[in-house]
């Protein structure tokens, strides 16, 4: 058994018979929450999410939506993904054995119970307790800021690709794991392999191509998943051919366990695109726009897990209408009084170049107000 407590927002409970691929998944996502006791009680009041194995989900007679079927408000079963998930009294029960599942949407639909939301954001914050968030689509230079502001400037990290935002000005912490990609070698040298690459990495962008192009993908990804042999399919080709092009490391290893904070009072959003002009550019962030905006890249990030979402909503496992308005009303309530900024980053801008810009116009830390 695993447990991981999301602040005092959600706690999640992993059986022991997951898969461990799935387990590996939910502890990318969460493994800085991992509490010491699995075995602790669930705290009163607190949403609880349960990880359970795919065998153990107990079909019943159920209406069928699409490739799924399930419960008006119970259930949603998609047999050919492996997974299901019910509501229960005080949370919700998810049984899969597919690594592809999102353990964060669940975890996002227990949060605006509480209404906090995820931001698709990096931010950080200061040593008076006040945090700088940087919302904004991925590769737009999030990570850079991040890690100057940690590494030079002696700021906290609150997260670096999601934060959680919400109940009047509140900032918490999600200090998922790094994924290191080749354009962060610059800014984290040592956590990248110094030996030789896998011999057959060359081999990466035929075999993607390979696995988007290849007749039948649909039915034959459907079949590999029906045999149980997707996941394995899948870790073998990554290992093989893929090479070591992706990084997962732990935020305390990157900062050290001493830079991550819990939360703080949002006191600016300083929102990241880039554009195809050669100077750096800023103007006004209007609190509509910051919504629609940061409602649109977090759907983007799911945009894989888009299908579960609407299934779940189709058969009324929480109201669509109302999760909308939910995250709507928690980035309003984080962020209508913080200093909001729209900034616009030369395409071709290199992380020191970006560093250097944003110190002279912003200044790590938060202006006294």
């Amino acid at each position: 058994m695993r447990l991981y407590r999301v602040h005092t927002l959600v706690e999640v409970r992993v059986d022991a018979a997951v898969k461990e691929h799935v387990r590996a998944g939910i502890d990318f996502q969460l493994g800085h929450f991992r509490a010491a006791d699995p075995a602790a009680p669930a705290e009163p009041g607190v949403p609880q999410v349960r990880f359970l194995p795919y065998a153990a989900y107990q079909d019943r007679p159920t209406v069928h939506f699409h490739l799924a079927r399930g419960r008006a408000g119970r259930s949603l079963h998609a047999p050919a993904s492996r997974y299901a998930v019910e509501v229960t009294a005080d949370g919700y029960s998810v049984f899969s054995d597919t690594g592809e599942t999102l353990v964060n949407l669940v975890v996002q639909l227990a949060a605006l119970r509480q209404g906090m939301t995820f931001l698709h954001a990096a931010g950080w914050v200061d040593s008076r307790g006040v945090a700088t968030l940087l919302p904004g689509p991925g590769g737009v230079g999030k990570t850079a800021l991040l890690s100057a502001g940690v590494l030079r400037h002696g700021l906290s990290v609150l997260g670096d690709d999601l934060v959680l935002v919400g109940q009047e000005a509140r900032a918490a912490s999600f200090p998922r794991a790094f994924v290191l990609k080749p354009y962060h070698r610059s800014q984290f040298p040592h956590h990248f392999p110094t030996g030789r690459r896998n011999q057959r990495a060359w081999l990466g962008p035929v075999v993607r191509f390979a696995q988007e192009n290849v007749p039948f993908r649909g039915v034959l990804k459907h079949l590999a998943r029906r045999a149980g042999r997707l996941e394995a399919t899948s870790l073998w080709m990554q290992q093989g051919f893929t090479g070591p092009d992706l990084f997962p490391v732990p935020v305390a290893t990157l900062f050290g366990a001493d830079r991550v904070a819990s939360g703080g009072r949002v006191g600016r959003v300083i929102y990241l695109e880039r554009h195809d002009g050669t100077e750096f550019e800023e103007g006004e962030l209007p609190l509509d726009t910051l919504v629609a905006r940061s409602l649109a890249v977090l759907q983007h990030e799911w945009v894989d897990f888009g299908r579960w979402f609407n299934q779940m909503a189709a058969l009324e496992l929480f109201s669509l209408p109302d999760y909308m308005r939910s995250v709507d009303l928690a980035i309003r309530s984080a962020c209508g009084s913080a200093e909001r900024v729209l900034v616009r980053i030369p395409a071709h801008a290199t992380p020191e170049e970006l560093e250097a810009w944003f110190a002279r116009r912003f200044g790590f830390a938060e202006r006294p107000t």
